[in-house]
């Protein structure tokens, strides 16, 4: 230090000048001097601990004088930071042992209360504290552990020194673990050291091994004196402190280095005792509030450790005490909860964390606490507690939310805690208390963060939490009362299947006090003023960005001072950090400028030239402190650098104040660090004492920042939880219909979309891309979207069309900001996907709305379609891609029209990238929906001609090459659209020509394979063996048979729209096409034996269980009730239940089919006569070109005429079609059909009638008559539908054109028989 300092030391005058003496210095050269000679070992500790005291009082100057001095006389050659470093060391006072030789001397000599041990650990400490990293300090900390080691095996003149170097050589022990985090280089050597090296355990596990009894017998003893209990004690708590510390930052890493440190923290082996046992005793040492706070604690993080530890290493044994170490604890849990008064508050919230931790991770432990032989006198404790919530709830919050975690596990772990909740829940003094806080939680008037004081910040943050965890409670209490329910409807259930559900006695017991449950979840008041006072954002962004402008502020007044030489108490490490700062700082564009503007000016260069624009910076910054803004230039550009610095980054660490906490991961910025890092204490003391304001007004701005992440944190978790139990009440009210979840669901009231829609453009406002926004922002926005998610999905029908556009102007402004933001940001992700998900919803409800109701069509368009662009460039973002084109997709299909649409999409799509994606091999999963929405715009000319243009076809071939599953059809579809869309103009030509060669030459092996789904084999062999084979092959899925429908379209457009093309082409191919096709049509056409198709995909599972919509006991529906079964059954075990169930009489009641039949089932019936329509449009068309041929020929070419079945097929096909469309209209007289039953009736006629038309082709071409027995039945048949549809009247153009096709096929029908 130089003269003037406060630590200086004298003036000389020599010969008329002035000579500045540093004092440390002198100090340093002292140390080297003394070190050669043991004897001065007394003198040596004063000198070290002078040298400390200087260190903590300008660590900077200090720490650089002695290295320079090499005090302990350590080879500055030697750097342990290097790997495979050959310097020695050996020679070195610190580590050639001479220093250790001087310790145990001075131990036996020295009676003062100065120990030289104790002023090395001291000068370490402070070392360590100053974050100093060099082979000086590792060496002093591998020393420490030198001391650690040893120390109790020492002689001493004076038995309490004993203590006094242990508890000192743990307070170095405790500064390295903290320290670890910050230390760059050091960290990893420490915690090697720390979780490896068994000595360092076995001491610290001496000291902490112990119990209650022993303790106790210390008091009485003889040999000890009071000095050393109290130092003993107090060895106890700082062991206690440290291992707690190491547990929590590593209580789930298992790697090798950290194994041995864990294994011998669990070991149940340890002499005199396991740890865990010593704990479960200690916590019994009344005498010592802080050693049953330390046991408490350290149990706590052992419960966890015992639940995360592979069990081969520990087992569970260390959680198994004796029955009367379980009596003794259980007795002290229940002194310390049974206190009308909290006497000692940290030991009270200790035992209920501890509770928490158990019921977590060891349940089997908490049980055997709890159970006390039908005793429960802990619950009794806590519920007794419980009754003073109201006074709690004002004056201490964090308590009772201690309480409520505690409530919160054990109901998270039901299923173990059977009779424990049974006991809760019969309490109904709880369930009050839980509501009334809700109540008063819930009618909190909004607030402003700046009239709030510190405490009442803090005692509102913690009410929040209280209110998240109530919520989670209430919301798992109601999900375990619906499967009570689901478990009382079933009473043919043993009672073992009960238990073993987790429940045991009398179901409708349980049920009682549901009621309540749902009185408190869903009241309509009080989800009202929940979500009013829970969506609002209280979030105030100026203050975050006031700390970062104080800390800005700060870290430019040091820079000036270090300029100068002049670091003060500064910690090394935060010298260091503000020193790189100010070089980057310098190098910027904008402070070369700076110079420039200055030097231009007259100011010199140099370090005063630096000095001074620091100075004007620093008065730039204050005035924004103050309210006055910088305006655009360098000095905007430079606060910008440091305000997005990582000055205060550093100092942020995970809040772990409460464990359980609902806002625990919530990151604050450790003020206590920053002061201690600052050594503001000693400012004051000091040249900097006039500047001491700077540093007190940063640390005010960052406590209030700390408040405010607190605060908001709180708020977002009881968001979170309202979320959460609104949720849970929308899926009970969609599965359970009784009257009481109908009720659930009429107290939802829409109006509360306006609130949350407001609240959500509020918080909106409140975030900015820059640099100084709140991740918490945008979590909160996250939940509030969930929120109204939740909302949309369980009332969308009760909600107007006017909520639905303004959810949708909402999203829209949320996705349009976010865009701005980073994509790689979690939060953004998250929050960018969950409204798309609204949106997704909210177009699905609209689009339900607009096909029943035009009302405020004009203004969902417009919306949508301002809406098109901000979709279009969240295609930009490839995490929520798929999410972005199904909402595209959805909107352009069901609530715009194309003309409006498609101008949008022209502009702002980029189609080339979207079609490239089909190439990519990463994005695989992505192909199904691109052509999902590539089908939708190829249902528009221009969309067909801009996938022309853009090579979608080609691309298209690269796919099919190795097609990811169930991609046929739908890149068929997409082409079959196109070529409908592009219609017959001779342009398109040579793309026609190229789908042709390519699907019906290049791969003719897929069309044909598709077109034998199911496999049919008609081979001539009747043998019942050879029957057998063929019917166990007749197996398909729903997906392949709509691969063969799709498959089918093409063909029928192709042979339809571009005759000429298509005869051209299939020249050689057609007539195996055509027998392919009547091959497929005759097995349809049979019915006589069930078509295995299970279902597979999670959609086809979910609509085998819902009930048959066609509800037919004919034909296919009936045969497919049969072989659309999810598990697999032999074939001859459903043939054997049923032959030609076309014949049955269709007058019986159905008793024993409805069963059978499900919605997948008659799904898969509709499915196959899709196909048998398909199949016989194509084979009609290729008669009609036939019959063309014919007249322009003259003559009918018999050689050339095409292949057509045989009557007996079509007839099956008339038979089934005249069964099911009897069946349904009669079924649905006096009731209206719903409209896929009428598409289904319409399709089936439509088959009747093509069959006919085919029929009179072959009896006209080929002379084939019509028998007589056929006509007969086939006319009485016809008569009972005609009959049946009268009734109907969307069937009646479809059956004036049926009547006039069968007028022509049997026109010898007399007149009394005709069709009329």
């Amino acid at each position: 230090m130089d003269l003037g300092n406060s630590m200086n030391a004298r003036e000389t005058h020599i010969t008329g000048q002035m000579q500045k003496i540093d004092l440390v210095e002198i100090i340093c050269n002292l140390v080297r001097n003394l070190s050669s000679n043991p004897s001065n070992a007394r003198v040596m500790s004063l000198v070290i601990l002078i040298l400390a005291k200087m260190l903590k009082c300008s660590p900077s100057h200090v720490t650089a004088v002695a290295l320079k001095s090499n005090v302990f006389d350590l080879s500055l050659k030697t750097n342990s930071f290097d790997v495979g470093g050959t310097s020695s060391s050996s020679d070195s006072w610190l580590l050639s042992g001479r220093l250790a030789k001087m310790l145990f001397l001075d131990s036996e000599q020295n009676d003062s209360s100065y120990p030289l041990s104790i002023s090395v650990l001291e000068l370490t400490e402070q070392l360590i504290e100053a974050g100093v990293e060099n082979d000086v300090v590792l060496a002093l900390i591998v020393f420490s552990q030198h001391i650690l080691v040893n120390h109790e095996y020492w002689k001493y003149k004076a038995r309490h020194v004993r203590w006094e170097v242990t508890l000192k050589v743990l307070e170095v022990l405790k500064k390295c673990i903290v320290s670890v985090p910050r230390s760059q280089k050091m960290g990893e050597i420490i915690w090697d050291m720390l979780l490896c090296d068994s000595s360092i355990h076995n001491t610290l596990f001496r000291v902490i091994c112990r119990t209650a009894e022993s303790l106790e017998k210390l008091y009485v003893s003889r040999l000890w004196e009071p000095t050393e209990i109290q130092g003993l004690e107090a060895a106890i708590c700082s062991v206690l402190d440290i291992l707690s510390i190491m547990l929590s930052d590593f209580s789930k890493d298992f790697s090798s280095g950290s194994t041995v440190f864990h294994q011998a923290m669990m070991s149940s082996t340890k002499k005199p005792c396991p740890i865990v046992t010593s704990m479960i005793s200690l916590i019994s040492h009344f005498r010592n509030p802080e050693i049953q706070v330390g046991a408490t604690r350290l149990l706590s993080m052992l419960c966890i450790i015992g639940d995360h530890s592979p069990p081969y290493l520990f087992g569970t044994s260390c959680f198994g005490p004796e029955d009367k170490q379980i009596a003794d604890f259980r007795r002290s849990v229940y002194n310390v909860l049974s206190e009308q008064f909290l006497w000692n508050e940290n030991l009270f919230v200790a035992v209920l964390k501890l509770l928490t931790s158990a019921a977590r991770y060891q349940p089997a432990f908490l049980i055997s606490v709890l159970d006390d032989k039908g005793k429960a006198e802990v619950l009794e404790a806590l519920l007794q507690f419980a009754k003073r919530s109201d006074d709690l709830i004002n004056s201490n919050p964090r308590v009772w939310l201690n309480v409520l975690n505690f409530l919160q596990a054990l109901w998270q772990g039901a299923s173990q805690y059977t009779d424990i909740l049974k006991q809760l829940r019969s309490s109904g003094r709880l369930w009050k208390e839980l509501s009334k806080y809700i109540n008063i939680i819930a009618k909190t008037k909004p607030f402003s963060f700046q009239t709030l004081y510190k405490m009442e910040a803090q005692s509102l943050a913690y009410k929040y939490q209280c209110q998240a965890v109530i919520l989670e409670i209430v919301a798992c209490d109601m999900f375990l009362q619906r499967k009570l329910q689901l478990l009382n409807q079933k009473p043919d259930l043993s009672k073992e299947g009960i238990e073993n559900g987790g429940f045991s006695g009398n179901v409708a017991k349980e049920l009682c006090h549901f009621k309540d449950i749902l009185s408190l979840s869903c009241d309509q008041s009080i989800l009202g003023d929940l979500i009013q006072s829970s969506m609002s954002f209280d979030y105030d962004n100026e203050v975050t960005l006031r700390a970062k402008i104080a800390a800005s502020l700060f870290a430019v007044h040091v820079m000036g001072k270090l300029a100068t030489g002049d670091a003060g108490s500064l910690s090394v490490s935060l010298s260091k950090k503000i020193h790189v700062m100010s070089k980057k700082l310098s190098a910027l564009p904008a402070f070369t400028e700076l110079a420039a503007q200055y030097s231009q000016q007259g100011y010199s260069g140099g370090k005063e030239l630096d000095l001074l624009i620091l100075s004007d910076l620093y008065y730039h910054l204050q005035g924004e402190l103050e309210g006055r803004k910088i305006e655009s230039g360098p000095y905007k550009e430079l606060s910008y650098y440091l305000l997005d610095s990582d000055f205060l980054q550093s100092y942020r660490s995970k809040s772990s104040e409460d464990l359980f906490s609902p806002a625990d991961h919530v990151y604050l910025f450790n003020t206590l660090q920053i002061k201690t890092d600052m050594g503001l204490d000693l400012w004051k003391y000091s040249q900097w004492k006039p500047f001491e304001s700077i540093g007190e007004r940063m640390l005010i701005c960052i406590q209030e920042a700390n408040l405010m992440l607190l605060l908001s944190s709180s708020k977002l978790s009881a968001l979170r939880a309202v979320v959460s139990v609104l949720s849970l009440n929308q899926e009970e009210s969609t599965e359970d219909k009784s009257p009481t979840k109908r009720e659930m669901s009429k107290q939802l009231n829409p109006s509360w979309i306006d609130h949350i829609c407001r609240c959500f453009h509020s918080t909106l406002k409140s975030l900015s891309p820059v640099f100084y926004s709140s991740e918490t922002i945008l979590h909160f926005l996250a939940a509030q979207v969930e929120l109204l998610l939740s909302l949309l999905k369980s009332n969308y029908k009760m909600i107007p069309i006017n909520k639905h556009l303004l959810v949708l102007e909402t999203s829209a402004l949320g996705l349009r900001m976010l865009n701005d933001f980073i994509p790689s940001v979690a939060a953004v992700q998250r929050t960018m996907k969950l409204l798309l998900m609204l949106l997704l919803s909210s177009l699905e409800c609209i689009s339900f709305n607009l096909h029943s109701d035009n009302i405020g069509i004009t203004e969902v368009r417009n919306t949508c379609l301002r809406l098109l662009p901000v979709l279009c460039n969240c295609l930009g973002n490839s995490e929520n891609y798929a999410l972005s084109l199904t909402v595209i997709d959805l909107m352009i299909k069901h609530c715009l029209v194309p003309n409006t649409w498609f101008p949008i999409l022209q502009k702002h799509l980029q189609i080339q990238l979207l079609i490239q994606k089909l190439r990519d091999k990463d994005s695989l999963n992505l192909v199904p929906i691109i052509l999902k929405f590539l089908l939708t715009l190829s249902h528009v000319k221009e969309g067909a001609e801009m996938l022309l243009i853009s090579g979608f076809f080609p691309s298209l071939k690269l796919l099919f090459e190795k097609p990811p599953q169930h991609i046929w059809g739908l890149g068929l579809s997409v082409i079959t659209s196109m070529i409908h869309s592009l219609g017959e103009s001779s342009t398109y030509l040579d793309f026609i020509d190229s789908v042709i060669n390519y699907f019906f030459k290049e791969k003719v092996y897929l069309i044909s394979f598709y077109l034998n789904n199911p496999p049919v084999d008609f081979a001539s062999d009747d043998r019942p063996d050879r029957k057998r084979a063929r019917s166990q092959k007749r197996q398909t899925t729903l997906s392949s048979l709509k691969e063969t429908e799709n498959t089918l379209v093409l063909i029928c457009v192709l042979a339809k729209n571009h005759r000429s093309s298509w005869v051209k082409a299939m020249k050689e191919t057609d007539s195996q096409l055509r027998e392919r096709s009547i091959h497929l049509l005759a097995f349809f056409s049979q019915a006589t034996s069930p078509l295995l198709c299970p279902p597979l995909l999670k959609e086809e599972i979910d609509s085998y269980r819902n009930p048959s919509f066609v509800r037919s006991r004919n034909a296919w529906f009936a045969l497919s009730a049969l072989g659309c079964v999810p598990h697999s059954r032999s074939f001859s075990d459903i043939s054997n239940k049923t032959t030609a169930l076309i014949l049955e009489d269709q007058s019986t009641e159905n008793t024993t089919g409805g069963g059978s039949s499900t919605y997948f089932a008659d799904t898969v019936g509709v499915q196959i006569y899709k196909i048998s329509f398909l199949l016989l449009k194509y084979l009609l068309l290729e008669a009609k070109g036939a019959a063309k041929r014919a007249e322009e020929l003259g003559f009918v070419d018999l050689a050339h005429f095409p292949e057509l079945p045989m009557p007996e097929i079509l007839h099956g096909l008339q038979n089934q079609a005249i069964a099911i469309v009897t069946e349904i209209c009669d079924a649905n007289k006096i009731k209206l059909i719903q409209p896929e039953i009428q598409s289904l009736c319409l399709l089936l006629l439509q088959i009747m009638e093509m069959s006919l038309y085919l029929e009179l082709c072959v009896s006209q071409i080929c002379g084939i008559r019509p028998v007589l027995g056929h006509v007969e039945g086939f006319s009485k048949e016809v008569k009972l539908l005609i009959k049946a549809t009268e009734k109907h009247a969307f069937l009646k153009a479809s059956m004036t054109e049926l009547k006039r096709i069968m007028s022509l096929v049997f026109p010898h029908l007399s007149k009394a028989e005709r069709f009329s």
